[in-house]
């Protein structure tokens, strides 16, 4: 394994070093020291002895020569910062979007930030968060305000819509004239590390940390295949996703020399799609009756695939020869009851790191982490390691050796995709610590095995 030659990153797996700060963690009673509170807006700023503006009593103080206090131009320091080499991580988060689970999520993501540069202790980072609202000119304007304060790098925006224009706004123009001998070469781009699980707005320069349905399809076709199913079969929503995650599992199916089987489709809102379960089954029922090896992926969640997963097994699709595919949205105590989908796979992140995130974030904020928490976590982490020595190249992003965080070993496609490896699980009421599932295939240590 060798990583390119400008990166300073010299050794595999260069990252996060969380197993140690869990281990560590574990043994404490309390936290080892105060958490940031969440914040938004402007950066937060440690108060420096004799800088008060008022007196105790909240009357003005009165100094000669005082006058108006004037803003420098050009990168924000904090006043506790001046002279040294520090990092502005910007921070792009809709934390008044109108939607009130979309602002959970927002202030849970920036919690996890927070926390990982508690954790790691760098302090010469400087967090700038700015609110993307609900729009994609508040997200610009907001890019356009860090840029004017040097920042760094970004952390976000979540929604893929404001990906691009994020990274333009961040992004110097360049003289599209012949850059003769002499002549200087135009500046590269901050990064951007977004939130978002589009792969059609990543680009060279805007990484997105989540993890795309794309890799999760990927993952568990490939173990199914590597397992002997040979023919493979989608159910799912006509959706813009449902047939982003369709078109993965033809790709997929393709690399990995099976045979597409079906597809079926049924309309997102229909609660209960009877005749497409009864056309798809009776497909599923023959290839099985001719000797087929059938994997059935359905990328449903929560209540809506548990009405589903049973509709199939009515209308003849035996999960007892037929295996269940489903992605990470089956990692649900409540979709492990369900008997259909009994000794179903599905991949996700590995499940003891999430487990002891979760405990330390909770502990330490008094509430349980939104659902991207951890990856952001992951993306600050990886921030703090790479600008150790006060600089952070985007060459060092794309390290071929990848990086081990709470959600797995993973690294950045020069497209800016992740690309990923995931654990496998099966659905297994019988499993040994009582949680009705259990770990088939752990994550790789490395992107040099291959799941087998």
């Amino acid at each position: 394994m060798t990583s390119p030659a400008t990166s300073r990153v010299r050794r595999p797996l260069p990252i996060l070093f969380f197993a140690t700060f869990l281990a560590l963690a574990g043994c404490a009673t309390q936290a080892p020291g105060p958490v940031g509170p969440i914040s938004t807006g402007n950066p937060r700023v440690d108060p420096v002895p004799g800088t008060e503006t008022t007196n105790p009593d909240g009357s003005p103080i009165e100094e000669e020569g005082m006058g108006e206090i004037v803003i420098p131009e050009g990168p924000f320091t904090p006043p506790h910062m001046q002279g040294r080499e520090i990092i502005r991580a910007g921070v792009m988060l809709p934390f008044t979007h109108p939607n009130p689970r979309v602002r959970q999520q927002a202030e849970g993501m920036l919690a996890g930030i927070e926390l990982a540069l508690f954790d790691y202790g760098n302090e010469n980072i400087v967090l700038l968060p700015k609110d993307t609202g609900g729009s994609q000119s508040q997200a610009t304007t907001a890019a356009e305000d860090l840029a004017n304060k040097g920042v760094d790098v970004v952390l976000g925006p979540l929604f893929g819509a404001n990906v691009q224009p994020v990274r333009e706004a961040v992004t110097p123009e360049s003289d599209p004239g012949f850059f003769g001998i002499g002549a200087e070469e135009p500046e590269e781009g901050k990064p951007v590390i977004a939130f978002s699980n589009d792969k059609s707005v990543a680009s060279y320069g805007a990484w997105l940390a989540s993890i795309a349905p794309e890799e999760e399809v990927a993952a568990i076709v490939e173990y199914a295949a590597l397992r002997g199913y040979d023919q493979f079969a989608f159910f799912g929503p006509q959706s813009r996703l449902g047939t982003r995650i369709e078109g993965a599992m033809q790709e997929s199916v393709l690399l990995n020399g099976g045979f597409m089987l079906a597809s079926s489709f049924y309309e997102p809102t229909t609660a209960n799609p009877n005749t497409e379960a009864e056309y798809f089954a009776q497909t599923i029922a023959a290839a099985v009756e001719a000797g087929g090896s059938v994997a059935v992926l359905v990328p449903e969640r929560g209540n809506r695939l548990r009405r589903i997963a049973p509709l199939l097994a009515y209308y003849g699709v035996d999960t007892r020869q037929v295996k269940m595919l489903g992605l990470g949205g089956w990692n649900d105590e409540a979709v492990w009851r369900e008997p259909s989908l009994r000794g179903a796979w599905f991949p996700t992140a590995p499940a003891g790191d999430i487990a002891d995130f979760e405990q330390s974030f909770t502990r330490l904020y008094g509430t349980e982490p939104s659902s991207l928490a951890a990856v952001a976590y992951d993306a600050a982490a990886l921030v703090v390691a790479l600008s150790q020595d006060g600089v952070l190249e985007t060459e060092e992003l794309i390290n071929r050796d990848g990086f081990l965080g709470v959600n797995g070993l993973f690294r950045f496609r020069t497209d800016g995709s992740a690309e990923r490896s995931l654990a496998i699980m099966e659905i297994d009421p019988t499993a040994p610590d009582g949680s009705g599932v259990r770990e088939i295939l752990p994550v790789s240590p490395s992107f040099d095995e291959t799941i087998g």
